[in-house]
């Protein structure tokens, strides 16, 4: 199972606890080995994943190559 590292491409402020900033990333574990960025099936848990990490409040609509940069970890 391959380890990802998803990290803001950039700064963006959507509004209150959804502000996404350049640096930011969460770790993610998946079956496939194609990065999860751009794979509608995983936009939710990226979501959740931030929002977890840095208590916002990302809908999954968010999680999408224009914001998010992927690479493998492992």
């Amino acid at each position: 199972m391959p380890l990802w590292k998803i990290s803001a491409r950039n700064n963006w402020n959507w509004g209150k606890d959804m502000v996404l900033t350049k640096g930011m990333y969460v770790e993610l574990s998946t079956q496939s080995t194609t990065p999860p960025v751009g794979q509608s099936q995983y936009q939710e848990t990226i979501a959740k994943a931030f929002n977890t990490k840095y208590s916002t409040k990302f809908d999954k609509s968010k999680m999408n190559a224009s914001h998010l940069v992927c690479e493998k970890m492992g």
